[in-house]
């Protein structure tokens, strides 16, 4: 934060806790003592995003935000990106595989195969019209892969 904007270490160490306030880690000033390994993985990408946000971006690219989280620990991510997200006005550029992630958050998806893009859509179209045959095939493959699960 400090090589990003022109602070004061009192001010950044204030930023700073009042950005894991805002992404629910409790005791921050804890937090901000502890080091990586000390931290749970959820609390980890708490911390991340406080400090993506902390820079105040337009923009924020996550990159598979809750890879390697249990389902409860991804479910509170990503309820807590997309109402940082509200607050923020920030514009997301999620890149995700997960399907449900991209049900949850997006409101628009572009869709690639063999490093092109071969369907750009709003959420809604892509589950229920989907025009790219990859696409249908990536829908068919997670209804399958449930019912799998089921059995």
């Amino acid at each position: 934060m400090l090589s990003h904007r022109s602070l004061t270490n009192a001010a950044a160490q204030s930023i700073a806790t009042e950005q894991l306030i805002a992404v629910g880690l409790p005791n921050p000033e804890r937090v901000l003592r502890q080091f990586p390994f000390q931290l749970s993985g959820g609390m980890l990408q708490r911390v991340m995003i406080a400090i993506a946000l902390s820079l105040q971006p337009q923009v924020l690219i996550a990159d598979e935000p809750t890879t390697a989280l249990d389902v409860i620990t991804q479910m509170q991510i990503l309820r807590l990106v997309k109402q940082l997200q509200q607050q923020t006005n920030c514009v997301m550029l999620l890149v995700t595989h997960d399907l449900g992630v991209i049900a949850q958050l997006a409101d628009r998806v572009a869709v690639m195969w063999n490093g092109e893009f071969v369907e750009q859509t709003s959420v809604e179209q892509l589950f229920d019209s989907p025009q790219h045959s990859y696409t249908r095939s990536l829908l068919a493959s997670r209804l399958t892969h449930r019912l799998g699960e089921r059995r």
